[in-house]
């Protein structure tokens, strides 16, 4: 009976733990899960939206005003971001702008909008064209071939 009544207890605890570490922010800073609305709401409020994204994603199709940062490149990108500014972080579904919004969280950052639902869930109009954030491919300057073969 003891046993069973330590294990409701951590239980509990644990819940209750990650319940208060994924809690939205009353305004007061922190992490903030948002749908698109919110998405809206905090750009009129002057948030940054950051598409962690590929380039070649982000060129299909992308939040209005969104910077283009994959979320690879993301640790060296925010640095020289102000920390007490609001971004919005957002992804085609919510898995690498969570590892985004983790590295943000990390260093520091702390009033972060997760569009944890991502692109797909954008009920607005997308702009498309290319990353600001990406320049011209480098090359070694060695012609490649590639061959492709089928069966059929």
């Amino acid at each position: 009976m003891k046993k069973a009544v330590i294990w409701i207890v951590l239980a509990v605890a644990i819940v209750a733990g990650v319940a208060f570490a994924f809690r939205p922010s009353g305004g007061g800073g922190g992490i903030r899960t948002v749908d698109a609305a919110g998405v809206t709401e905090s750009q009129s409020k002057g948030a940054q939206v950051v598409d962690v994204r590929t380039a070649g994603e982000y060129e299909m199709g992308h939040i209005p005003g969104a910077i283009n940062v994959p979320v690879d490149e993301i640790a060296t990108a925010a640095q020289s971001w102000d920390r007490a500014k609001t971004y919005v972080v957002y992804c085609a579904t919510g898995a690498r702008s969570a590892a985004a919004v983790a590295t943000m969280q990390s260093m520091g950052f702390t009033n972060i909008d997760h569009f944890a639902s991502g692109i797909q869930a954008w009920t607005g109009t997308l702009d498309k064209g290319t990353s600001k954030a990406t320049g011209a491919i480098e090359t070694a300057g060695k012609p490649v071939f590639v061959e492709f073969y089928t069966n059929s």
